[in-house]
Parts: C-alpha cells; sequence; structure tokens
C-alpha cells in the first residue's frame, strides 16, 4: 500500500488522462467505469506491486468471463479460486486474496445492493466514509487513510477534509491481567 502521502502519482480525472491506477489503459478504464473493480483493486494492493494490484479486476474478469459482484460474492468459490491460481497466478497468494474477495463482494450486496460505490457516495462526510471503509473485510488504519485520499484525488468524493482525513486507531483492549491491577 503506498504511503498516503505520495498519491501525487495518481491523476486526477480533470486532468483528461482519467483513472491512472494502473499501466494498462483498459485495466484503467475498467475502475473507471466499475465502482466494485476499483474498492477490489484497493484490496488486492496489499504486500503486491500498486499498478499491477489494480490491474487485478480485469484480469480477474477475463479469467472468469464476467465480473458479476452477486457471483463473486458466493462462499465456496472453486472457480474464483481457480482464477486467482492459475499460472501466472493475479496475487502472489491467490487463495487468500480469493477467499477476500469472496468476503468483500458479500458486503458489497449485502449492505450496499451490490454498488460499492455506495460506500462513498451515500456517506455524509469524511468521517462515516471512514468508518464505512474500516469495517470491509481487510481494511486497516493505512488502507483506509489512502483509499480516502485516492478517492478524493479521483474526484469521487465532494466533501471538505479528505486531504487532511486519518482514520483513528482501533481500540484495543487491555490484556485480562492489566485489567485487574
Amino acid at each position: 500500500m503506498p504511503k498516503l502521502e505520495r498519491l501525487e502519482w495518481i491523476a486526477p480525472p480533470g486532468e483528461g488522462r482519467g483513472v491512472t491506477l494502473t499501466d494498462d489503459p483498459a485495466a484503467d478504464l475498467f475502475l473507471a467505469e466499475n465502482a466494485n473493480a476499483l474498492l477490489l483493486g484497493v484490496l488486492y494492493d496489499s504486500q503486491y506491486s500498486t499498478r499491477r494490484a489494480f490491474a487485478i479486476p480485469l484480469r480477474l474478469k477475463e479469467r472468469l468471463g464476467h465480473f458479476e459482484i452477486e457471483r463473486l460474492a458466493a462462499e465456496d468459490n472453486p472457480e474464483l479460486v481457480a482464477a486467482f491460481s492459475s499460472k501466472p497466478a493475479l496475487h502472489r497468494f491467490p487463495y487468500r486474496y480469493a477467499t477476500l474477495t469472496s468476503r468483500l463482494a458479500a458486503v458489497i450486496v449485502e449492505q450496499y445492493g451490490g454498488d460499492a460505490a455506495g460506500i462513498w457516495r451515500d456517506a455524509a462526510d469524511v468521517e462515516e466514509l471512514g468508518r464505512r471503509l474500516m469495517a470491509l473485510p481487510a481494511f486497516g488504519v493505512e488502507k483506509t487513510n489512502w483509499t480516502v485520499g485516492m478517492l478524493g484525488r479521483l474526484d469521487m468524493i465532494d466533501f471538505p477534509g479528505w486531504e487532511t482525513y486519518r482514520a483513528p486507531a482501533p481500540r484495543t483492549r487491555k490484556p485480562a491481567s492489566q485489567a485487574q491491577a
């Protein structure tokens, strides 16, 4: 996951280049047209090259012959595992990311009607957006901060504060031995 302060390589759409998250214009176009693909690209951007991670949604669509979020959300999905695992593997950790794809797709279907754009489009402010992102599978503080910055840089959110937003660290419980002291 690139550092939040290093978002300048993402060109805002207003510069006329569209989404510029990969080295593949077809993958960038797919990300620009499909919010589910964009959010899954963020998911894959972990322990993997950012530009290659954001190209995975298009590669996944090519291997599966579809990019239907409802089908991706299936719990036991050997087709998805095979698509991630086939040589060359789509991600450094193919089984893990096939599983996370299903989990994130299920949240998108169940909570946002199958449209990931609802996560940011329907948020009242940057704080709510941050809470929504933090609640997603495999999204922690760093991924949430970076995603808010990316969405702002891509002009996908229009509320103030995204430039300086930082998700609060999750609360941790003290071990029982310290709580009794």
